[in-house]
């Protein structure tokens, strides 16, 4: 099925019309949304939509999906987290509360045009290389619980990060355009990857597979020739390692391997020290759920995390 473009109108910014491009795929009613490009700086999801409406090209459609793959178009158009227009961050303003800034404004109209959906997926990309993983939030009710596990079995990521229940963690989430969108009715299942640099095709082809199988848990399309989930995730907590210092991070231990404590995660070159080297230590038992591949980093920059059993 042809997919059908629109642009919904936000604001006139210094002589500039600002949209939130939707694309549109099936009948009525819509069951499923697909968000990118909350972040300006996380584009690995773009590739991923554009993935997925090539893909539902040829699938019939019993109900409709809405994909909005640029959801903060100044940042994106600035290759940056948020826009220096406003310098919010969309991911952590909420409704848009009926601010004027124009990130507001766009979190306001992205909450409109989910609602009534079923099951709204948010991706986003780490800039560590990332396997598909998936937000498991804190402080639902046992409806959405039991919902929310039913979408996690469907999009089958090798790693389930269980956010913290503190009252801290708690009030993070509240903040969130995610707790936002579930206010005005529909679920939310936040998605993360591994950024361009590090996106690789089988870690694109399960995205892609775990996406048509919540399309099918949602009704949109028929289950028949989707292969089934491996069921092999791992639910942790999320322990960060930060850079110790400023130079070039070079990674040794394997990503998705175990870690121990002690274990050399990798190595930082110091910046105005070449051949003196620094051994990156995990901190504590666990998976090695995420890493940086060869970069520059700054002091308490993430360079890795480990992934904490339950």
């Amino acid at each position: 099925m042809e997919p059908v473009y629109s642009r919904i109108p936000v604001s006139d910014a210094g002589g500039m019309s600002v949209h939130l491009p939707v694309v549109d795929l099936g009948p009525e009613p819509r069951r499923l949304a697909v968000i990118a490009g909350i972040h300006g700086d996380e584009p690995s999801p773009i590739l991923l939509v554009d993935r997925l409406v090539v893909a539902l090209r040829d699938i019939p459609l019993k109900a409709g999906i809405r994909i909005v793959a640029a959801a903060n178009p100044p940042a994106l158009m600035q290759r940056a987290r948020w826009s220096n227009w406003d310098d919010e961050d969309m991911n952590r303003v909420g409704n848009g509360g009926g601010g004027p800034a124009l990130t507001r404004r766009l979190a306001a109209t992205l909450c409109d045009v989910v609602e009534g959906c079923q099951l709204v997926v948010n991706l986003h990309n780490f800039v560590m290389r990332t396997p598909l993983l998936a937000i498991q939030p804190p402080a639902q009710d046992a409806e959405r619980q039991a919902r929310h596990k039913r979408y996690l079995d469907a999009l089958d990521p090798h790693v389930v990060w269980v956010f913290g229940v503190s009252p801290e963690d708690v009030k993070v989430f509240q903040s969130s355009i995610d707790a936002a969108m579930e206010s005005r009715g529909p679920d939310v299942l936040a998605v993360e990857m591994s950024d361009l640099p590090e996106l690789d095709e089988p870690l694109l082809r399960r995205s892609i597979t775990g996406l048509l199988r919540l399309a099918a848990l949602t009704g949109c399309i028929d289950a028949a020739g989707i292969p089934a989930p491996k069921h092999n995730a791992v639910f942790v907590n999320r322990l960060i390692i930060r850079a110790p210092g400023a130079g070039i991070f070079e990674p040794i231990a394997p990503l998705g391997g175990r870690v121990a404590p002690g274990d050399v995660v990798g190595h930082l070159i110091p910046l105005e020290r070449p051949g003196d080297r620094v051994n990156v230590l995990a901190p504590k038992p666990g998976w090695l759920i995420q890493r940086l591949g060869q970069r520059f980093v700054r002091p308490g920059d993430m360079i890795a995390t480990v992934g904490l059993a339950l």
